[in-house]
């Protein structure tokens, strides 16, 4: 077991700083976090669809539905999630999403009839899903990283794919034990393991005595850096600004020109309303394609001519090419965001999301353009994590959680209607063809937003305090 050195502040720090930066670990927690949201909810609840239908005696619509209920509240509770992820800190969001859903997965065991699978879908396992999860630890995330942000935001989005590896575990669960008790031990096992690690959870590098990176704190006689925040704007719960090591500009050149903008300053910038709308247009794609990738690979499939049998087997393996992919993809994506413009490489992602589709075009159910399709759009997925990268990157860290709540309000309001007209298009035609040009348009119109993002400039009265503190004034 490592043993860690102690902390920058207590007795026996001067002989070493920690080995391995404790944001490391905030990084590996959010990952296995995630990859127990994916596997047991995003990627793992569809497993739970067909019994609990024909145990129910529920239409695919009905369940449909639920879905779209569930999306709607994550965009109301959106912003107060936001807030109180900042007020209270993300380990604290964290357990309460922990609880919530892991409770929700228990009672769904006990569910008799379409009312109460609502109740708890919705009021439960929707609500502590996006309550906690990765909108806490994509926070802690921003708070601990600066330079390293993109990176080390894709490590946590490794948690899709691994959530792919984890989801056939509950298929398994389902056939040999039946859907009730499957969902009676993910509930369980969901409480068991989020609450413990939410602890591990800490709010900021400051607050611990540490600077975001891992940086040490400059010598003594070195200048402030005015361009990041000062003493009296470290995030919530930081360190008393008096300590030298967390006021001072670390040994390593920070982002630039990254504030820390008030809620209502950001709001007032095109920048955040071009991202949330970047944002939403990306989601509004893949909330569709993530609810029936299945589905639209078995069309694909049958229109060349295989049997429903035979297309279901090769959609599965594909299903997990996408998830293998993401895994792949999702460092390699932090690491170049680090290095390279964020706008221009969420922008690269977004055309491979459009390019994946048009390989569907001709439904001829060849597996090398099936294969071609999962990898490209498991490419377009990985730019989820320079999303958040960006949004820290313009605004800073001390509202970045109130900031991204709010965005999932629109965001919501966007993606929760399109599995809903994709599957209005395959029941009217018998295909999913039609559905293609409306999800290639998003994902172009997403491609220009994120290529069109301008820098944000920084508030009137921050500027003038940077002046001010640069001409020896302030």
């Amino acid at each position: 077991m490592l043993k860690s050195s102690p902390l920058p502040g207590s007795p026996g720090s001067s002989k070493r700083p920690p080995r391995i930066f404790y944001g490391w670990w905030i990084v590996l927690v959010s990952l296995i976090a995630d990859g127990i949201k994916q596997g047991s909810f995003n990627r793992g609840f569809t497993v739970y669809i067909i019994p609990i239908q024909n145990d129910l005696g529920l239409g695919a619509a009905a369940i449909g539905w639920a879905d779209t209920l569930g999306r709607l509240m994550g965009g109301i509770q959106g912003p107060i999630v936001g807030y109180l992820t900042d007020r209270y800190g993300p380990g604290v969001m964290l357990a309460f999403g922990g609880l919530a859903s892991g409770l929700g997965f228990i009672l769904l065991s006990l569910t008799g009839n379409y009312f109460f699978f609502l109740l708890v879908f919705v009021g439960l396992m929707s609500v502590g899903f996006r309550s906690g999860y990765n909108n806490a630890t994509i926070a802690a995330i921003n708070n601990w990283f600066r330079r390293r942000r993109g990176l080390a935001m894709s490590f946590v989005s490794m948690g899709h794919g691994l959530g792919g590896a984890i989801a056939p575990l509950a298929g398994l669960m389902v056939l040999t034990l039946g859907w009730r008790q499957a969902v009676l031990i993910s509930g369980i096992v969901i409480i068991a393991l989020i609450l413990p690690l939410s602890f591990l959870i800490k709010r900021s590098p400051e607050s611990m005595g540490l600077l975001p990176d891992g940086d040490r704190p400059a010598p003594p006689d070195a200048p402030a850096d005015t361009e990041t925040a000062g003493p009296a704007e470290t995030p919530a719960g930081a360190a008393p600004s008096g300590r030298a090591d967390v006021a001072r500009s670390s040994r390593r050149r920070p982002t630039r020109g990254e504030t820390d903008f008030e809620v209502r300053d950001a709001m007032r910038t095109p920048t955040y309303w071009m991202l949330v709308l970047a944002s939403g247009l990306r989601n509004t794609a893949h909330s569709g394609l993530s609810f029936l990738l299945a589905p639209v690979m078995v069309w694909f499939l049958q229109e060349g001519g295989r049997e429903q049998t035979e297309s279901l087997q090769i959609a599965a393996f594909y299903v997990g090419l996408v998830a293998t992919a993401t895994i792949l993809f999702n460092p390699v994506i932090g690491w170049l965001g680090d290095r390279f413009p964020k706008k221009r490489l969420t922008a690269i992602c977004m055309a491979s999301g459009a390019i994946s589709l048009t390989l569907l075009f001709n439904a001829t159910g060849n597996l090398w353009q099936l294969a071609g399709f999962a990898i490209l759009l498991a490419l377009s997925e990985s730019a989820n994590s320079l999303n958040w990268a960006m949004m820290g990157e313009f605004f800073g860290r001390r509202n970045f959680a109130t900031l991204r709540g709010w965005q999932h309000l629109p965001d919501q309001l966007m993606s929760m209607w399109t599995a809903v007209w994709m599957g209005m298009i395959y029941d009217r035609t018998g295909s999913y063809f039609w559905a293609l040009f409306p999800l290639i348009a998003l994902f172009v119109l997403a491609t220009l937003t994120y290529l069109l993002l301008p820098r944000p400039r920084p508030p009137a009265r921050r500027r003038a305090r940077q002046e001010a503190i640069a001409t020896g004034v302030g």
